[in-house]
């Protein structure tokens, strides 16, 4: 009998550890736009057709807003941040220690000028940026070009530049990319290589550690499988038509 009792135990654990797994929803958020914002959805969707018992529902959200309902277990997770900058503000967010993504702020140009090769290079010349993409702003301000404008909008920074009010415009490289496919702006580039990379990552409620190594191991598998690649280079080849 008291086989039997173990048994049935063990048995209705077990239906219950099933039970918990398989109603694993997860609601994850971005403050990011588009395009960034189609390319982590790209990436997520295909994620969530790889872990068993998880479903991830994603959504683009303004971006205080997308930090805070992570950063209170309302939602479970944004994608995705620079760690040391943002853990240390919102305290119940853990990173994923394997990132998918490299923000690459660029210059763009419009007159083919493809000297530069460092933020240093801008300051004899007139450029813009885009309020809310720091790292740019900041490190601007720290070299104080010519002439700095920094305005809303990537449309409204690279339609200075389309009109020769500025030399050069310094925004988010998708970003960049998406705004001049949508004005038509065929004359502008981006230079490459970029002025600066940076690796960001997913960051989940901590009550969802237990997580975290299942998402490194799927992102990690990924990324050596060229699936990540080729989800970057099918994003990049929208943009370019």
């Amino acid at each position: 009998m008291k086989k039997y009792n173990l048994l049935f135990i063990y048995l209705v654990m077990t239906m219950q550890n099933n039970i918990c797994i398989a109603e694993t929803n997860l609601y994850i958020t971005t403050g990011f736009t588009s395009p960034v914002s189609d390319f982590y959805a790209s990436v997520l969707a295909e994620a969530g057709k790889r872990l068993k018992n998880i479903t991830i529902n994603f959504e683009a959200l303004p971006a205080e807003r997308s930090l805070a309902l992570a950063n209170q277990g309302i939602n479970d997770g944004d994608c995705c941040r620079i760690p040391d900058i943002m853990t240390s503000e919102y305290t119940n967010l853990e990173p994923i220690n394997e990132s998918f993504f490299s923000a690459r702020f660029s210059a763009f140009t419009k007159n083919n000028n493809t000297q530069i090769k460092n933020f240093k290079d801008l300051k004899p010349y007139s450029v813009g940026t885009v309020t809310g993409w720091k790292i740019a702003v900041i490190k601007l301000k720290e070299i104080k070009p010519e002439k700095l404008h920094i305005v809303a909008t990537p449309q409204q920074m690279l339609k200075m530049l389309e009109q020769d009010r500025l030399d050069y415009g310094v925004v988010g490289y998708l970003s960049g990319l998406h705004t001049i496919a949508s004005l038509e702006l065929n004359n502008i580039k981006a230079i490459e290589p970029p002025l600066v990379k940076k690796q960001l990552y997913l960051l989940l409620h901590n009550k969802h550690k237990n997580l975290i190594p299942v998402f490194e191991n799927v992102f990690k598998k990924m990324k050596d499988d060229g699936t990540i690649d080729r989800l970057y280079k099918n994003l990049i080849k929208s943009l370019k038509h």
